[in-house]
């Protein structure tokens, strides 16, 4: 029933290119991501950037499963984004966005005697990475409870 409807609106092709766009992106960034690691590497083990490629390489993975999960709904003749799953991610990102901003106070309250950081963008970059990371955690939390 879905996919005549999805048809019958010609919303399938639209879900369809999107998905591909989205997953084009996905490779590109993923792309970046091992050319950075092999650019690094080439001019000398450095240990200090592993943990960035670990959190970045972590983020990827996040969005794979996310870009999949996507397309297997697509294929299915289910919309790419309903209200749902709209309601969900608003959620998600709102309450990543606030818990990011403790973490950035945290970061810069500790960044003078506990924690050192190289630079403003290594701190930059960890908040970031901490606000994929959130966001992905609260999409699970938000996507497994009734909203």
């Amino acid at each position: 029933m879905k996919n005549k409807i999805n048809k019958k609106l010609g919303t399938g092709a639209a879900d369809k290119r999107r998905i591909l766009v989205v997953g084009f992106l996905t490779v590109i960034v993923f792309a970046s991501l091992i050319l950075y690691a092999v650019k690094n590497f080439v001019n000398g083990i450095d240990y200090s950037i592993l943990p960035g490629i670990i959190l970045a390489a972590i983020i990827m993975l996040f969005f794979f499963i996310f870009v999949m999960r996507r397309a297997k709904d697509v294929s299915r003749g289910m919309p790419f984004e309903d209200e749902r799953s709209k309601r969900v991610i608003e959620k998600a990102s709102s309450t990543s966005f606030y818990v990011t901003l403790y973490l950035l106070l945290a970061i810069g309250m500790l960044s003078e005697d506990l924690i050192k950081f190289r630079d403003v963008s290594q701190a930059t970059g960890v908040a970031v990475g901490g606000m994929a990371i959130l966001f992905f955690i609260f999409w699970v939390y938000f996507n497994k409870r009734e909203i």
